[in-house]
């Protein structure tokens, strides 16, 4: 049996669940059920049991997260507008390209726009010995949003079959689809152009080679998706863990490679106990958040299906998602949702009655847990607390801001 520790003991409250954080005790691995780690971590931490609770309970106790980082993140703001409008002599790149244009829009209007650089300031302050960020930290903040929101453009780039460009980008909903496609890829490719540039200012090899690894890994999860849906691996043979190895690779490896980076510019080695844990906890709540997305996504599906009679298939569009993935293993009927033909009749009825949405939120819940659990590495304070917040806000899905 594993000894455990209580003496650096935290309870932090998720949702339903009352997850009790352990101390660290060494040469254990925590690996949360039903899931992948991407990459050995240097890291060992403790299992942390989910006792489930009947209702939700209050947040851990500590300082709202963005509030803690919203001066600096109206300063990285404004310095990404200021990034993007790169002047040439006294014409406005930006206002006189209309990729350009397209790219800052698509930068500045998306939701979500501060939940990497409030990670990476968050980070950044937790692991420094004066509990400061400065502009390497903001430069790092500007670079792994840009690096995200330009992966998202090139995946919004629609199929030749496709005709509803409202499931595009928004320059997508103002012109033609091959116009779209176009200035999709333009500008994806140069908001790339200037997350490289901004890379090479700070000056630090180990953290251009974590965060050229963080962008090849969204191309790899990109690649895995594709082949779980149109490639080598059927929409008959995917699995929860197939699904959960590409999140890990398109969305949760660029979060936890910012946030290594983040502790190596607060002075500590690449492969340290600290910039470890932080790697662990950018990895564990990104892989939260895109579970929990996927649930509520579908949970209001199932909402607007029983209230309106509408057919599932109608508001929810055939892509993968954790809960059908879930509720397909004792309902083999649901699967037919992720085909684009017509689902099975009782398909959402089925999805429904199998707790999928209630499951995913558990698995979410369990990477939670482990991001609390890495935060037991840094030194007490503010800012760490906030970043226990932060995990709670992400599995109860509360507004950020």
């Amino acid at each position: 049996m594993r000894s455990r520790s209580s003496a650096m003991g935290v309870a932090i409250l998720l949702g339903g669940c009352t997850l009790s954080v352990h101390g660290l005790q060494p040469g254990l691995l925590a690996t949360p059920p039903n899931s992948r780690r991407a990459t050995p971590l240097a890291l060992q931490l403790s299992d942390a049991p989910i006792v489930l609770a009947p209702i939700a309970l209050e947040a851990p106790p500590g300082p709202d997260p963005y509030k803690l980082v919203h001066d600096d993140l109206a300063h990285i703001k404004a310095s990404i507008k200021k990034l993007l409008k790169s002047k040439s002599g006294e014409t406005s790149a930006l206002s006189s390209n209309g990729v350009l244009t397209m790219a800052a829009r698509e930068f500045m209007d998306r939701k979500g726009k501060s939940f990497r650089p409030m990670v990476v300031l968050l980070i950044g302050s937790a692991t420094h010995p004066d509990f400061t960020t400065g502009n390497l930290h903001s430069k790092l903040a500007v670079i792994s949003e840009m690096i995200h929101t330009a992966s998202l453009i090139h995946a919004d780039v629609l199929e030749d079959h496709e005709t509803d460009t409202s499931q595009g980008t928004l320059v997508h909903q103002e012109v033609t689809l091959e116009v779209g496609n176009k200035v999709c890829i333009l500008a994806g490719d140069f908001l790339l152009a200037k997350a490289a540039v901004e890379l090479s200012m700070l000056e630090n090899s180990a953290v251009t080679e974590i965060v050229a690894q963080g962008l090849e890994s969204i191309c790899e999860g990109g690649m895995m998706s594709y082949r779980n849906t149109e490639g080598e691996v059927s929409v008959a043979e995917l699995t929860l863990d197939d699904h959960c190895a590409a999140i890990s690779r398109q969305v949760a490896a660029l979060i936890a490679n910012s946030c290594q980076c983040a502790a190596i510019l607060s002075g500590h080695e690449r492969d340290s106990t600290v910039a470890s844990a932080c790697r662990l906890y950018g990895e564990s709540l990104g892989m939260a958040r895109e579970l929990i997305k996927e649930a509520d996504e579908i949970d209001v599906a199932l909402r607007k299906c029983r209230r309106n009679s509408k057919k599932l298939r109608s508001i929810l569009p055939p892509f993968v998602r954790a809960p059908i993935l879930i509720a397909s293993e004792s309902h083999p009927e649901v699967r037919s949702l992720l085909h684009a033909g017509r689902p099975a009749k009782d398909a959402a009825e089925l999805l429904e009655r199998s707790g999928a949405v209630r499951a995913t939120r558990e698995l979410a819940s369990r990477h939670a847990q482990d991001a609390a659990d890495a935060l037991m590495v840094l030194p007490n304070s503010a800012t760490r607390d906030a970043l226990m917040v932060l995990c709670h806000k992400v599995v109860t899905s509360s507004p950020l801001k």
